[in-house]
């Protein structure tokens, strides 16, 4: 989908275009890319991503994700699958 995300260097591009993410939104996206294609649910997201202090009924991962997808831009990659989390 054009995405590349550099770990060492902490950036993402679309397309050859910068996208500046915040460490969450970061952090998301790249658990997702390094499930290749598998379904990552929103409490394996939590576990992963935020710490343990977060509480599991919050809307956090909800929120995150609709930021995500507004800078990553269209065509959409990130799909929901409903009842079970998300995946690129």
């Amino acid at each position: 989908h054009g995405i590349v995300l550099d770990s060492a260097r902490r950036q993402v591009t679309r397309n050859g275009e910068y996208i500046r993410l915040a460490h969450k939104e970061f952090a998301v996206l790249a658990t997702l890319m390094a499930a290749d294609g598998a379904v990552v649910s929103a409490e394996e997201l939590l576990e992963r991503v935020w710490d343990e202090n977060i509480d599991p009924f919050s809307n956090t991962v909800r929120v995150t994700m609709s930021k995500l997808r507004a800078k990553l831009g269209d065509p959409q990659v990130i799909r929901t699958v409903p009842g079970s989390g998300y995946l690129i």
